[in-house]
């Protein structure tokens, strides 16, 4: 009878040991996989930031602005939640409104005039930027952009209020071809372009 208590207790133990081990086991692999994937999201914002170009358009408030969306090291729009868009310098509702007060914004259309491919915003001192009518992603789905007609501009700005929702822009068209501008609420789950500021 004690021989089968011993066998059970060794067979008892090693089954532990084993249960433990592949628990172990398979906590490291997913540690691992969840590290490599925010260390990947993170490269990818750090890349981009060393190649921002700003440019100065001559406002008063000394503000300069990157001279097209942040983009990734294959050259390709970053699109990013609120949150880590928030980790960059991106433009106040304040910046934005100056933006638009002082400088002139010219759309780029279709022949047919349905498909707004962006603006370029020149300051008073001939320095411009683009805005590309880029869309934006929700869940990995692209929406917004020109196809067949319509095309919207989005980036986010600087929104410090409570909640799920933060303040973008919207750059759109009217039928007239001058580019018009709105702020929105988009839900910060949505990845949006991202335009960077810089005192001068």
């Amino acid at each position: 009878m004690n021989e089968l208590k011993d066998k059970a207790a060794h067979y008892a133990a090693e089954k532990t040991n084993e249960i433990i081990a592949k628990a172990i086991a398979q906590a490291y692999a997913d540690g691992y996989r969840d590290g490599y994937k925010e260390c990947q999201d993170k490269v990818t914002v750090d890349l981009s930031c060393n190649n921002i170009e700003f440019v100065d358009l001559g406002l008063p408030s000394k503000t300069a602005f990157s001279s097209k969306f942040l983009k990734d090291e294959k050259g390709n729009n970053c699109y990013l939640p609120y949150e880590k868009a928030a980790e960059f310098d991106i433009p106040t509702k304040e910046q934005i409104e100056e933006l638009f007060e002082k400088c002139r914004f010219q759309g780029d259309f279709s022949s047919s005039g349905q498909s707004f491919y962006g603006a370029s915003c020149i300051g008073n001192n001939s320095n411009y930027i683009w805005i590309q009518s880029a869309g934006y992603k929700e869940k990995d789905k692209l929406v917004r952009v020109p196809q067949f007609g319509g095309g919207n501009a989005y980036f986010w700005i600087r929104d410090n209020a409570d909640g799920d929702e933060k303040c973008a822009v919207r750059l759109y068209y009217e039928k007239n071809g001058k580019p018009e501008y709105e702020f929105v609420k988009v839900f910060t789950g949505f990845k949006l372009p991202v335009l960077v500021t810089r005192k001068s």
